[in-house]
């Protein structure tokens, strides 16, 4: 991943969240990478998980990212978890047991968390 500002894809308003490791890690900044395994998935161009990445792309984070601790086991992304109960509320799904099913199988929530897997 490029370090250069130059570089940047992402329009981002706070610099604190320019240094946060998840931050980064969800929006992808600096060089575009191809994962094939993810572009192999196929979801239609018009799929709401786009939308929401996009939209999210544009929230300001801080709050979220001032919460996280980066003492004892490493966690999963908090921007990730939370685009993921924000996909799914946008699904009308509720259930965590569900939302940690569909991040196995359903190819949008594959997509939104780049292949991890949540537990519940």
């Amino acid at each position: 991943m490029a370090n250069d500002n130059h570089l940047f894809s992402v329009t981002c308003y706070n610099v604190t969240m320019l240094n946060n490791k998840y931050y980064n890690e969800f929006f992808e900044l600096g060089q575009q990478k191809i994962n094939f395994s993810f572009f192999e998935l196929c979801l239609p161009d018009d799929d709401p998980v786009y939308t929401l990445k996009k939209v999210m792309e544009e929230l300001d984070f801080s709050g979220l990212l001032a919460n996280c601790s980066d003492k004892g086991r490493t966690g999963y992304n908090p921007i990730m978890m939370y685009a993921v109960v924000t996909y799914a509320n946008m699904r009308g799904i509720r259930a965590v047991d569900r939302i940690v099913e569909l991040c196995e199988r359903d190819l949008a929530f594959i997509w939104l968390t780049k292949g991890q897997k949540p537990k519940g």
